[in-house]
């Protein structure tokens, strides 16, 4: 019961920040709401950890992989700020959701592994429900397919997802060790001093919002950590029940589409929304 909360709220957290980052996105530019962002979550990191009561011994080593982390954090978030910027955040959360298929490719056509038919089978229905969430049915079925009917912004989901079929599981394994927290910490430190550096000192951007818009953009800071307390609650805690775990960890784009349709007036085709349930569902049972 522990262990399924802790997934519920890593859900919540990460799901309900795909919202915020696209409202904030409406007027601010993308390293503002990227620079709120990391520093709030610096901050609100900062008192998990004492809190916690969370240690780790800082080598150069540590600090090392984790300045490398964070450039490549810098570089996954300002092309995940693009995507929620042009296209639809329901589509690009689940079609970016569909990076684990990219692993298990890596594994069978690098490493030479084999693949079982019913992890074969997950792979077309993932597929399967990229493409109805990615294509923008009504126009398909009134004057045929072209590629004007692909959901704007398709590129730049490709590009997400393709960044987080990378990214998260180097981070998973660099973090599975010692404290998460403070390695997480560094590298947001780490990724304000990149932001600072290349955007206002180099490039002469403002990379802080207006006063007025800085307690809802740090709200993002919050969320993040929100939804890695629970994920580490979560898998500390899943005696026996990874499988109920994994399938609650995500609906973080089942909460990300229903706060979309109430917040932002996301509103997608039934063949989309099937989709996404398609994708939530066979990613669940591949991770298995």
């Amino acid at each position: 019961m522990i262990g399924i909360v802790g997934a519920l709220t890593s859900a919540l957290g990460f799901g309900t920040a795909n919202v915020v980052i696209k409202r904030s996105l409406s007027n601010l530019s993308i390293p503002q709401t990227l620079m709120m962002s990391t520093l709030s979550g610096a901050f609100f990191m900062s008192i998990f950890i004492l809190l916690n009561g969370a240690s780790e011994r800082v080598t150069t080593n540590l600090l090392l992989l984790s300045f490398v982390f964070a450039v490549a954090e810098v570089i996954l978030y300002l092309v995940l700020y693009k995507t929620f910027s042009v296209s639809n955040v329901t589509v690009a959360t689940a079609v970016s959701g569909t990076y684990p298929i990219i692993a298990t490719l890596f594994t069978v056509i690098v490493l030479s592994e084999t693949i079982d038919i019913s992890s074969f089978s997950f792979i077309l229905l993932i597929v399967l429900g990229a493409i109805l969430t990615s294509i923008r049915w009504e126009d398909v079925f009134k004057k045929g397919f072209n590629q004007g009917d692909l959901v704007q912004g398709f590129p730049w989901i490709i590009a997400t997802t393709l960044i987080h079929s990378l990214y998260f599981p180097l981070l998973g394994n660099f973090t599975e060790r010692g404290s998460w927290e403070i390695k997480l910490l560094l590298i947001k430190l780490f990724s304000a001093l990149i932001l600072f550096s290349v955007f206002f000192l180099i490039r002469k951007q403002t990379i802080l919002p207006p006063k007025q818009k800085v307690p809802f953009t740090s709200l993002l800071g919050l969320l993040e950590v929100i939804g890695w307390a629970g994920y580490t609650w979560a898998t500390s805690s899943t005696e026996g029940r990874t499988g109920v775990i994994i399938a609650t960890l995500n609906s973080a784009a089942l909460v990300t589409a229903v706060w979309a349709y109430f917040v932002l007036e996301e509103k997608l085709s039934k063949l989309q929304y099937t989709g996404i349930l398609i994708i939530v569902a066979s990613v669940t049972a591949l991770s298995l």
